[in-house]
């Protein structure tokens, strides 16, 4: 299967080399540097216009989203028929649908998952939307190579990854300010405490795989929510 990816950008480059090897992958970047770099790194071909990918008649947009408009009111002009997968969370599936002309069918793979993270092995989730339905199943082939695929509303996406990066960030700045508070301000220290310590608990606690010590401040920190919202 030929399938084009316009977008290598963090996303884009660690999709790439998901990709690359499993089906015939051709990308495309405005940066021309970044988009040859790529392609030798991991032997696909590119091509240097939208036009050209558009002729490969799949294409996957990672991109942020004013980029994928753009990109979608370009393919409506060429006017080829081309099914235009998206990445990007912020950019939902009625958007795509009210830009798209009829020869352009949208449709979202959204990821639950982070980019470094999935670099380093580990399998995201992909959100595939259900609709519309005539292009559900190649999308679902595709993203099978890359992480579990579910069929479903993609959009929800936006709001799973920002309650997560938000409630991360708030126990990161959290053990900033505590242990500064004890004296504690090395950068290192601090740094390791939050990268290491804590993404290490929370990656345990997502696993199933705490320890006893560990369980025992769980069972301690939901005792105090359930007081909390009584």
């Amino acid at each position: 299967m030929k399938v084009g990816l316009v977008g290598i950008g963090r996303m884009g480059r660690v999709l790439a080399g998901l990709l690359a090897g499993q089906v015939d992958l051709v990308i495309f970047d405005r940066n021309i540097e970044k988009v040859e770099k790529a392609a030798e790194e991991i032997s696909v071909s590119t091509v240097g216009s939208l036009g050209e990918m558009a002729e490969l008649g799949i294409v996957i947009l990672a991109l942020p989203d004013p980029e994928v408009v753009s990109c979608i009111k370009v393919f409506n002009d060429i006017g080829k028929n081309i099914t235009v997968i998206n990445i990007a969370t912020n950019a939902s599936q009625n958007m795509l649908n009210s830009i798209a002309d009829s020869h352009v069918k949208c449709i979202c793979a959204k990821f639950i998952g982070h980019a470094g993270e999935i670099a380093l092995g580990h399998s995201p989730v992909i959100i595939v939307n259900q609709f519309p339905v005539e292009v559900v199943a190649q999308t679902v082939e595709i993203f099978q190579l890359v992480g579990q695929v579910i069929v479903g509303k993609a959009d929800l996406v936006y709001t799973i990854n920002t309650v997560a990066a938000q409630k991360a960030i708030e126990a990161g700045v959290a053990i900033e300010e505590v242990l500064k508070q004890k004296g504690i301000s090395d950068p290192g220290i601090i740094k390791n405490a939050i990268g290491q310590v804590a993404a290490g608990v929370m990656k345990s606690y997502a696993d199933g795989t705490l320890g006893p010590f560990a369980r025992e401040i769980v069972q301690s920190v939901k005792h105090k929510n359930e007081t909390k919202s009584l």
